[in-house]
């Protein structure tokens, strides 16, 4: 890929309401997000182009090749840092500046756009936001974001294990991980409508990253 691709994606996570946590949750949380840097940069290495940093204190952000992994990266960080609510931005474009080892050290319209859309969750209360994308995926952004907030605590970090892991642990693996009964797991699928809500996600999904392999 050339700098001048537009298919760059910039992400930026950011955690929700911060300082609103517990001092120290909240000490622990930028303790827990540093550390994981490492994790994350080993398991995406083949679809990052500029690696996770730290950048403003709750917030990291990295260079994606494409958007292909963006699905994956939001839930596992959605799912490791569930004391915290989190907006993922995502902005894809081109770079104005050569790659760098990290992305904080690269500049260029897909960050200025996943900035952009960062405000624009903020503003509107979205965890999910996208800017350069078709309409149909900041479309998808809005539903996604107003079923998260209709569901319990709970509720949220079950669908982060279910759209993490659904594609990777049957029914019983998928219920000892999540420490409750597989019938619980039923139960809560159920209460959640849980088929509607995978059919939707496996639309946005596509939407985010039409016929791009993971």
């Amino acid at each position: 890929m050339t700098k001048n691709d537009n298919r760059y994606v910039a992400l930026i996570a950011d955690a929700v309401a911060s300082r609103t946590l517990a001092p120290r949750v909240r000490t622990k949380l930028q303790t827990d997000v540093r550390a994981s840097l490492g994790d994350i940069n080993r398991r995406w290495r083949r679809a990052i182009a500029a690696k996770f940093a730290v950048t403003r204190g709750d917030e990291i952000e990295g260079l994606l090749g494409s958007a292909a992994a963006v699905w994956e990266i939001a839930h596992w960080i959605r799912l490791t840092f569930a004391e915290a609510d989190w907006v993922i931005a995502c902005g894809r474009g081109a770079i104005t500046t050569p790659l760098a080892p990290t992305a904080p050290e690269v500049d260029g319209p897909c960050f200025h756009a996943a900035r952009s859309a960062l405000d624009t969750a903020k503003r509107d209360r979205l965890i999910f936001a996208f800017g350069g994308f078709e309409p149909a995926v900041v479309a998808f952004a809005g539903y996604y974001s107003a079923l998260y907030w209709s569901w319990t605590r709970r509720q949220r970090q079950a669908a982060s294990y279910l759209r993490y892991y659904a594609d990777t642990l049957g029914s019983l693996k998928l219920a000892q991980s999540m420490a409750i009964h597989p019938t619980g797991l039923s139960h809560l699928r159920r209460r959640m409508a849980w088929p509607l809500v995978e059919a939707g996600d496996n639309m946005f999904r596509d939407a985010i990253a039409p016929g791009e392999g993971s």
